[in-house]
């Protein structure tokens, strides 16, 4: 075997065992947040050594801040940047891209367990500081979302919209995850609500001249 071939293998073990005390993490710290989550804890779930763990990450706050970012950028890769035809009412466009979004959180549920329960309980210093970027990030990807949708309003007009409208669909649709946590089989119902109420307040503001005209 030669010394590349060698390295190329260590490399590959290293990038495996850092995946698997991601996955490991992320599990636990979604079950039991980040206080209830210990190293030693990481370390018996994954079998793998907690010296591993500090290789990779040299703390437990570096732990969660890989995960939380292995986690946005697997979840923001599930959410296509739609873009929409002008057949398409703004109401038909909200629906659409609330109902990618629900698909992204059946494909990481883990990960958007974690955000709530670290949103509800978060130390301060570093771990706070990472979900406030985290969610800073997810505010920005639904404000795009927004943009993208009320596009035919022209660009000025579709980014006042966005951003009067980021923080009320993430908190509904967050709300919409906590209802099919407890089993509710309402989701559809309550996105299409959701999306009626998101275009209604877009007509408001419009209507009241709080977000500026294209031609403004």
């Amino acid at each position: 075997m030669t010394t590349s071939t060698s390295k190329n293998k260590r490399v590959e073990l290293g990038e495996k065992s850092r995946e698997t005390i991601l996955d490991v993490a992320t599990r636990l710290m979604s079950a039991r947040g980040y206080e209830g989550t210990s190293i030693s804890a990481i370390a018996k779930e994954s079998g793998l050594p907690a010296s591993s763990i500090y290789w990779h990450f040299s703390s437990k706050v570096g732990v969660l801040t890989a995960v939380m970012d292995r986690g946005n950028a697997r979840f923001y890769a599930d959410v296509p940047r739609l873009e929409f035809g002008p057949e398409k009412s703004h109401f038909e466009r909200i629906l659409e891209t609330l109902q990618h979004g629900v698909r992204a959180l059946e494909d990481n549920p883990d990960f958007v367990r974690l955000q709530i329960i670290l949103m509800l309980n978060s130390p301060a210093g570093a771990v706070n500081e990472a979900v406030l970027r985290m969610r800073a990030q997810a505010r920005e990807g639904i404000r795009a979302a927004l943009v993208s949708a009320f596009a035919d309003l022209g660009p000025e007009r579709s980014e006042a919209v966005a951003a009067g409208l980021a923080d009320f669909v993430a908190a509904g649709f967050e709300g919409i995850f906590l209802a099919r946590e407890a089993a509710s089989s309402a989701t559809q119902r309550l996105l299409r609500q959701l999306a009626h109420a998101t275009v209604a307040l877009a007509e408001s503001m419009i209507s009241s001249d709080s977000a500026p005209s294209a031609d403004s």
